[in-house]
């Protein structure tokens, strides 16, 4: 069988508060939740039905601060839904911080760009 991705990784400086920000706000599932060693939690969340996840990495075992609000880094990750209006509004309400609302993309489909509470910027797009 050929290798298959498994998971890429966001920073963040709060697992916990990603865990819940990703499970209850995006709707996501905890994948995989392993106490590597005493200072490492190996943190994983997939969008449901879905096999690639995105690792909660802590700051300290990536070497590198998660971005923050303030100064958001693209993940260079890009979602796909049925219903991009329906995500954006009850995504807001839940205090998702997006770019702006989803605006048509040349290919024809709606696109939007929003932030993690730890500046971890992703694009999501309807698909169409």
């Amino acid at each position: 069988m050929a290798p298959h991705l498994h998971s890429v990784v966001v920073v963040v400086s709060d697992q916990e508060a990603a865990l819940d920000f990703y499970t209850r706000v995006l709707g996501w599932v905890k994948r995989e939740d392993n106490q590597m060693s005493e200072d490492y939690r190996f943190l994983v969340v997939v969008p449901p039905g879905h096999s690639t996840g995105v690792v909660l990495g802590p700051e300290h075992i990536h070497g590198r601060k998660a971005p923050g609000l303030a100064d958001p880094r693209d993940t260079d990750i890009y979602l796909v839904t049925d219903d991009l209006a329906s995500d954006f509004e009850r995504w807001t309400s839940e205090g998702v911080l997006f770019d702006g609302p989803p605006e048509p993309m040349p290919w024809g489909g709606l696109g939007a760009r929003f932030c993690d509470p730890f500046g971890n910027r992703y694009f999501i797009t309807d698909g169409a």
